[in-house]
């Protein structure tokens, strides 16, 4: 049977940025076979339809960096720079398992399918207690939701201590720089051995899950397994994600290691291609940009997180004037505490206005959309992101009757810069109606909610036991960001 929804308002974002007044789409099976003018729609006994004409249409959103074992944390973390709150999440990680891994993905993927995403990228380190550190139960939980996803297990393999710069450990900060080495780090084959095994077991793109490498950042790997990592994605034909120069005191790590910037190595070692995607992007040279934009890959902004921990504003106008694509990120709920991708388009349309004083750089919201869409599929080779015949049928319907939409002057402005997500009713994934009026159709919300407090209570105690060990690193990095900043 097919589904048929007649007489929307259709955003297609498509490659004539076309909007269809009187709109129409047909969905059979997994695929969209007609996306066009309601009077033009082939119509056929049997099929499901809906009344499109109280719903505007757009593709399904796309967050393409997150963490979902954040999820459990909003809330939790100080407002500290990344190097400070990374030493307390990291180690809150240290008290986690299996069953809070499924949980933390399961409520923040509940968010974010009642908020519109409809694709996860997951940017997943657990605990190495885990098997694949625990990634194996956030796909277990996106699947059961509904939610399309791609899975990038984070590796690294350099001691935490030559990854930042920063002075020998001190006496009393010594054995945590231990803990945090041991906690996080594995030698180069192992970790490229546990991606192959992770990708042959789980890698699913049928049942929504993409797996792929996701090497840490390039201060935090080795030459070797970056240059692994690499093979593995160009062999096998898949995405490959890392964060790259989210602080000043990581940019400084490029010429401290290999005597120019974090990027221009990766692209000395060959893996700056059009399947790579940088999370961040933020202190990076102008020569950095032209390299990503010429060979094709993709920077990921992160704009709430990047102002959450004060790491920056990345020059994503200069990305955009230089023929380059964006995609968008909320990044994990402990450095930003929401999953909300109307959120994020809002803060990456506004907050460069007052950088750059020539107003024609400002991003649009047509970009900021693009952002969220089709260049965040882009950057993940996926076949979605846009509302035409033969993508895939992630599919998300607004209710035009509220105030985010009245009165109708511009859609797409007002998706961007007015709506908050509270207009969803309806959301496909793959097909699947997955959110219908408003609610959630694969799980009881409250049962979930329910669940994640019964997991998470009574760890507290070792959640903050860790945090506590973890608080002996702060007085060094605060000496050393401070360094950083004269």
């Amino acid at each position: 049977m097919k589904l048929r929804i007649e007489h929307a308002l259709i955003v297609t974002m498509n490659d004539r940025d076309q909007v269809i007044e009187d709109g129409a789409v047909v969905v059979n099976g997994n695929r969209l076979e007609y996306v066009g003018p309601a009077d033009g729609c082939p119509r056929q006994d049997g099929d499901r339809v809906i009344d499109g004409s109280r719903f505007i249409a757009i593709p399904g959103l796309i967050d393409a960096h997150n963490h979902s074992p954040a999820n459990i944390f909003r809330g939790l973390m100080p407002a500290r720079p990344l190097e400070i709150w990374r030493a307390y999440w990291r180690a809150a990680l240290r008290a986690c398992g299996d069953e809070l891994f499924y949980v933390s993905a399961l409520l923040g993927a509940m968010e974010m399918l009642k908020t519109g995403c409809t694709t996860n990228v997951d940017h997943f380190f657990g605990n190495q207690n885990s098997r694949y550190t625990g990634a194996g139960q956030a796909i277990r939980a996106m699947r059961d939701l509904g939610l399309r996803h791609v899975v990038a297990l984070t590796v690294t393999d350099r001691a935490y201590e030559s990854t930042i710069p920063i002075d020998a450990p001190k006496d009393d900060t010594s054995a945590e720089v231990s803990r945090m080495t041991s906690a996080e780090t594995k030698d180069t084959q192992g970790w490229l051995d546990e991606i192959e095994a992770f990708i042959d077991e789980l890698h699913d793109p049928d049942g929504l899950t993409t797996c792929c490498p996701g090497p840490s950042a390039v201060q935090r790997c080795t030459d070797d397994l970056l240059q692994g990592v690499a093979a593995i994605s160009e062999q096998r034909g898949l995405p490959l994600h890392i964060h790259l120069a989210e602080t000043k005191s990581q940019s400084l790590m490029g010429p401290r290691l290999y005597g120019t910037t974090l990027l221009k190595h990766l692209d000395d070692l060959g893996v700056v291609r059009p399947n790579l995607s940088t999370a961040h992007s933020l202190w990076i040279e102008p020569e950095d940009v032209e390299i990503i934009v010429e060979r094709g890959a993709t920077p990921v902004h992160n704009p709430a997180s990047n102002l959450r921990l004060g790491s920056g504003l990345a020059p994503i106008p200069h990305f955009l004037a230089a023929g380059g694509r964006v995609a968008l990120g909320a990044d994990g709920a402990c450095s930003n505490d929401s999953q909300n991708m109307f959120d994020a388009m809002r803060l990456a349309a506004l907050i460069h206005n007052t950088r750059d004083h020539d107003f024609n750089h400002w991003i649009t919201a047509r970009q900021a959309l693009s952002m969220t869409t089709r260049w965040g599929a882009r950057a993940f080779g996926l076949d979605c992101g846009v509302l035409e015949p033969g993508r895939l049928a992630d599919i998300v319907l607004l209710k035009r009757n509220t105030a985010a939409f009245t009165p109708l002057n511009d859609v797409v402005t007002q998706l961007v810069f007015c709506e908050n997500g509270s207009s969803v009713d309806t959301v496909l994934v793959n097909g699947e109606i997955v959110v219908d009026g408003g609610r959630l159709t694969k799980v009881d919300e409250a049962a979930v909610l329910a669940e994640v407090n019964r997991l998470y209570d009574p760890l507290r105690p070792a959640i903050q036991n860790e945090m506590q060990d973890a608080a002996v690193m702060e007085p060094s990095l605060a000496e050393m960001y401070f360094q950083v900043f004269g």
